[in-house]
């Protein structure tokens, strides 16, 4: 083969050296064209960019999408739009989409919205009545900030003319910041879904947390239900609920596990839960209905046949959905109430409904004790011994109740400094102070008069509490097996101030309870719940801080 003649030779040249200049310039070209695009239009951050990986949960709306759905066609949209014009100074009708990032909990809580409009905006626009002024960023001028008069623990901060960021101090920090790594499990979740509204919640990062708090309000369920919600929690590793307006399947709420293994444990909890659930639903609002003499036979019949039918269709183990680590529960228009059916199903099930407030209100008793507790040990390890259960002047004359004692340790402190320590309860300054019972004395499940607390200590022979200087190692019986603190039955109820509480001589027993039990205090700090059944004997050897009683295995 001969070789190329040096004319060819400088030709080829040339023609390469053309292309690479031209390439080069048009590669020169459109990164001018992306920069002058980006310094018109704000550097756009794309959608859940400024979501840090580790949220919690995030919830996800399609905000025009959803005012565009037939199901939300009667809502007043052009009277909220002229609203928020008016007395916000932005339009509604600009939002295009909303997502909220929620961050694991502290002292304070930690979210923030990042808000997307379909034509620039402006924060200097919102109304000075709403916000405070502009605040510019010492180290980046195109960010600014204002702050909410109403809800002065948000910022609004503001670098792009389409997105604006709401949300916590902390949180808006992550947001904007360069470093924080974004994405994640739950955002591919939202992000790879169309329904108009999804929220995601990362129950990895709160597993500790959520069986922390299970494990001090177990006792409040019924033992059957226990284990599968333990199992729940364990197996769950994130939770999805999706809103589909326009959908025959409007919402789906789906669990995600690690594996299909652990997917079709959680099937078989969930499915024991809503089975097991209803039936003892039906079995509370029967025997509600049964104990109710203002309701006819035939009433109680109807409602019996409206139960069966509502426990059969909601028994349908169609309504499961099982994927490789996903379980979805169905919920198609078929099959949802419509707005009559729940009205009456509200009024069929109220006893229930009352059954599960007053679960809750016991919950929330068992919450204060565990506060007036930790308020007692914190008292004890700032002296070495418990308050006195009674304050006396050098008569012997009793004053104050040790509830006043630990005020300072149930932050009330300002209270505290306004008794008179050296006059009884009752003096004419003290008796004022009577009305501001803290909350933390206040048992949501029982009406008393106002200033009377159920809160009580048990006192008699070699009952829980001494008199004076009563330290730890006093309680021989151990402090897990012995009685600080109980609440009682309404009847009992005494002025949080006065230096009264429960004899248990006088009341044998457990004629102090309500008729279903009561949450007692132990001087380990735990709270639990004992059944108005239990045996006397064993009562009384809890009561006791020395006695040497063998106890048995609690409920």
């Amino acid at each position: 083969m001969s070789s190329p003649s040096p004319a060819r030779s400088i030709l080829e040249a040339c023609q390469i050296r053309s292309a690479l200049w031209l390439h080069r310039s048009l590669v020169a070209t459109m990164a001018w064209v992306i920069f002058i695009s980006g310094v018109a239009m704000g550097q756009q951050v794309e959608r859940y960019g400024d979501i840090p990986a580790d949220s919690v949960a995030i919830a996800s709306i399609d905000f025009q999408k959803l005012k565009e759905s037939p199901q939300f066609r009667m809502w007043p949209w052009e009277v909220l739009n002229v609203a928020c014009l008016e007395q916000f100074g932005f339009a509604l009708d600009d939002i295009e989409t909303i997502d909220a990032t929620v961050s694991m909990p502290s002292s304070e809580p930690e979210f923030g919205f990042s808000i997307r409009t379909s034509n620039p905006f402006d924060i200097a626009t919102i109304a000075d009545s709403v916000a405070t002024g502009i605040e510019v960023s010492p180290k980046d001028e195109s960010l600014r900030f204002r702050g909410l008069y109403e809800l002065p623990m948000l910022r609004i901060a503001q670098k792009d003319p389409n997105r604006v960021l709401v949300g916590t101090q902390g949180t808006l920090r992550r947001m904007m910041s360069q470093r924080i790594k974004t994405g994640g499990k739950i955002v591919e979740l939202v992000s790879s879904r169309q329904s108009d509204v999804r929220v995601a919640v990362n129950l990895v990062q709160i597993r500790d947390l959520l069986l922390g708090l299970w494990m001090t309000q177990e006792q409040q369920v019924p033992e059957m239900f226990r284990g599968d919600i333990e199992n729940v929690i364990e197996l769950t590793d994130n939770l999805l609920v999706e809103l589909e307006a326009s959908d025959s399947n409007p919402i789906r709420v789906s669990f995600g596990t690690a594996s299909r293994e652990s997917t079709e444990k959680l099937e078989e909890s969930l499915q024991r839960l809503r089975t097991e659930g209803l039936q003892f639903a039906r079995e509370s609002v029967e025997s509600q209905l049964a104990s109710e003499p203002s309701i006819s036979d035939a009433m109680k019949q109807a409602a019996s046949k409206y139960a069966d039918r509502v426990q059969e269709t909601f028994s349908d183990t169609s309504m499961w959905s099982i994927e490789e680590d996903r379980l979805e529960l169905k919920t198609e228009t078929s099959m949802m109430a419509s707005y009559q059916t729940i009205g009456v199903m509200t009024g069929l099930l109220l006893p229930a409904v009352q059954a599960a407030r007053d679960a809750a209100r016991r919950m929330s008793s068992s919450n204060n004790m565990k506060q007036i507790m930790l308020a007692i040990y914190n008292f004890e390890s700032a002296y070495r011994k418990f308050p006195e259960r009674v304050t006396r002047d050098k008569a012997g004359a009793p004053l104050l109740s040790w509830r006043v004692a630990i005020l300072p340790y149930i932050e009330q402190n300002n209270l505290y400094q306004q008794f008179h320590l050296d006059e009884p309860w009752d003096s004419p300054h003290n008796i004022t102070l009577l009305e501001r019972m803290p909350q933390t004395y206040a048992n949501p499940q029982v009406e008393v008069a106002p200033g009377y607390t159920v809160y009580l200590a048990p006192v008699g022979k070699n009952a829980g509490w001494l008199d004076k200087n009563m330290r730890l190692s006093a309680i021989t019986d151990g402090t897990s097996n012995t009685i600080a603190l109980t609440e009682v039955a309404p009847h009992l109820a005494v002025p949080w101030t006065a230096p009264d509480d429960l004899d248990i001589d006088e009341n044998p027993g457990t004629s102090w309870m309500s008729d279903r039990g009561a949450n007692v205090g132990m001087f380990d700090g735990s709270v639990r719940w004992l059944p108005a059944e239990l045996a006397e004997d064993v009562l009384r050897a809890l009561m006791t801080i020395n006695g040497g009683e063998v106890i048995p295995m609690l409920p």
